[in-house]
Order: C-alpha cells, then structure tokens, then sequence
C-alpha cells in the first residue's frame, strides 16, 4: 500500500512555548511507519501560535483521526484540527 500526507495543526496551550520541543515530543509518539516532515508556526491570535506539521503515514490508516489520537497523548495541547490530507 501507499502512504497519505497531511496537515495538522496543533495549538498550544500557552504563549510561550518551545516549538522544537513539542515537535519533537509529536514525532515520539507516532510509529516509525509515521514522519514529521515539516512544520510552520502560524500566529493564531492574541500571541498564541500554532504549529502545522506536515507528516506522512501508511495508506492503511485513512484519515487523520489515528495521528489526530496519537498527538492529543502530548501534554500541553488544547486543540489539534487536520487541516487536509492527501495520496503521497
């Protein structure tokens, strides 16, 4: 089978947060079947940011809601959207 990529975005809870850190704490909780690719940080309002992180993942899962699942594990997020997902 293939592998899907897809944009989600994970909101922080606080302002100030170490973005490398809560990136690197998202790509411990995804199989090695999963990558981060990438990731932006997008103002979302009032100083808050967000990270959209780019990753790819087998075909087999479908949509996003097992990534969605794996991620809502790290402390510190209050929100977590799939943006959009696609065929790689």
């Amino acid at each position: 089978m293939g592998e899907f990529i897809a944009l989600i975005d994970v909101i922080p809870e606080e302002t100030d947060v170490d973005f490398e850190e809560l990136v690197g704490k998202l790509k411990k909780v995804i199989p090695d079947t999963s990558t981060i690719e990438r990731y932006d940080i997008l103002p979302v309002a009032f100083g808050l940011k967000k990270a959209r992180v780019r990753v790819r993942y087998p075909e087999e899962w479908g949509g996003t809601d097992k990534l969605e699942e794996l991620f809502g594990h790290v402390s510190g997020i209050q929100g977590i959207e799939a943006i959009a997902f696609s065929k790689a």
